[in-house]
């Protein structure tokens, strides 16, 4: 896998320019480019086509509500930014790339990081048979804002994933599912949408799933759907910027409903994917 690219530059000082910090070889992953800062806020999306981005403006918004909550406010140049991602993604060799924004706060908060790696999506076997998960007892600290804390304090959570595991579910001291560690979660009981509605990060992915299911008709009820319930669950899905709507078939060894992707699942992938196209813009 090839090493991350890292930029940063000064917010609001165009004079500043863009700055590479090169890392080491073995850096290959946000997480471990994340580990290399202070904590801080940040956000992640991807890019199509290189050069396009979905709902950027909301990412950025996300960055700049995560700061605040950690008591740091900042108000983001986005034209300096946008231009400064340009450029940043000029340098990365590959189509298509994950991104990461981060304000850390211990080098003042008007130093902005870019990391640029490689876009990791699920397999055309994942979308149409569905992934398999396992669960761990885990919550956020603060799941109203984005910040790298969590992403240290979970690594070792994240260590447990085997090969053929897809995402680790987090659950609460109530035995409450509230989200995957890089995504939201999602299970359908009695043909409604089940889907924590606090206590974990509101990701824009999974907006834009619930808008969708609303204007399909899909029933969906703002409440985390407890783990003691599972043998209730016909299916189950997980979002991100990364995986889009990805199908959930296995948790903890054990199928979800058939052991297929249901229809709720198929439909609001396809929604998704149709959305996704109608709404792409040049970064």
């Amino acid at each position: 896998m090839a090493s991350i690219l890292s930029f940063s530059y000064q917010n609001g000082d165009f004079n500043s320019g863009l700055i590479s910090n090169p890392v080491e070889k073995t850096t290959t992953t946000l997480d471990q480019a994340s580990n290399l800062l202070p904590p801080g806020a940040y956000t992640t999306f991807r890019t199509y086509q290189k050069s396009y981005t979905l709902r950027l403006s909301e990412h950025l918004a996300r960055l700049e509500d995560s700061a605040k909550v950690a008591g740091l406010p900042i108000r983001l140049d986005t034209d300096q930014l946008r231009h400064n991602l340009r450029a940043a993604l000029k340098q990365f060799p590959g189509t298509e790339a994950r991104v990461r924004l981060t304000i850390p706060f211990g080098l003042g908060n008007e130093t902005i990081y870019i990391f640029i790696g490689a876009l990791s999506v699920p397999t055309p076997a994942q979308r149409t048979n569905g992934v398999k998960t396992i669960t761990s007892i885990l919550h956020r600290d603060n799941p109203s804002a984005k910040l790298s804390y969590f992403i240290q304090s979970s690594q070792d959570v994240r260590r447990q994933l085997l090969d053929g595991y897809e995402e680790v579910l987090m659950v609460d001291e109530k035995g409450s599912l509230l989200e995957g560690l890089t995504s939201n979660f999602y299970a359908v009981r009695d043909r409604e949408l089940w889907t924590a509605g606090e206590g974990m990060l509101s990701g824009i992915t999974r907006r834009m799933v619930l808008q969708l299911a609303r204007e399909a008709g899909i029933l969906i009820k703002l409440e985390a759907p407890k783990l003691a319930d599972f043998s209730s669950f016909t299916e189950a899905f997980i979002t991100s910027t990364s995986r889009a709507v990805l199908p959930v078939t296995e948790i903890n060894h054990e199928p979800v409903g058939d052991g297929k992707p249901g229809p709720i699942t198929r439909a609001l992938m396809d929604l998704y994917d149709q959305k996704v196209l109608s709404e792409i813009e040049l970064i």
